[in-house]
């Protein structure tokens, strides 16, 4: 069984696109998906262990990683946006986590931690419904890579 063989199998299982060039852009991309997908469950469960999570990213190091890992989410998009359902969308968004990833170190941890509280003392059902938009956000990225 050849190479390409292989890779239409892996596609025909995964419902990733079996054009080289997206495919393992598509699995980080997925992989991401899945992240927030579940960081979003972990919100509608338990707002308050969601809020702990985010907790721990309020150091230096933590802005300094949470805006590395936007940046890579935001070019593995770009990336896999032309073997998508829908390349403009995922370029657009792509682009925002991007600019997001760039603009969080200036946004300082000070003000960081007065977003965090002002987000804590919203109500459980606001977080909750924020967590559903990650939730739907995370499930429409894998339903836009499945083709």
């Amino acid at each position: 069984m050849g190479c390409r063989r292989i890779a239409q199998l892996r596609c025909a299982v995964w419902g990733l696109s079996s054009r080289p060039e997206g495919l393992g852009v598509s699995f980080v991309v997925s992989g991401f998906a899945l992240g927030i997908l579940v960081v979003g469950a972990l919100g509608l469960a338990s707002p308050d262990a969601l809020i702990s999570f985010v907790r721990r990213w309020e150091t230096p190091l933590g802005i300094w990683l949470a805006a590395t890992i936007r940046v890579a989410f935001g070019i593995a998009l770009w990336l896999a946006a032309p073997s998508s359902r829908v390349p403009p969308i995922l370029q657009i968004l792509a682009a925002i986590a991007v600019m997001a990833g760039l603009t969080l170190p200036l946004l300082g941890l000070s003000r960081f931690a007065a977003i965090l509280s002002w987000w804590q003392r919203r109500s459980v059902r606001f977080r909750r419904a924020w967590a559903g938009v990650a939730c739907a956000f995370g499930g429409f990225l894998l339903w836009s890579l499945i083709v």
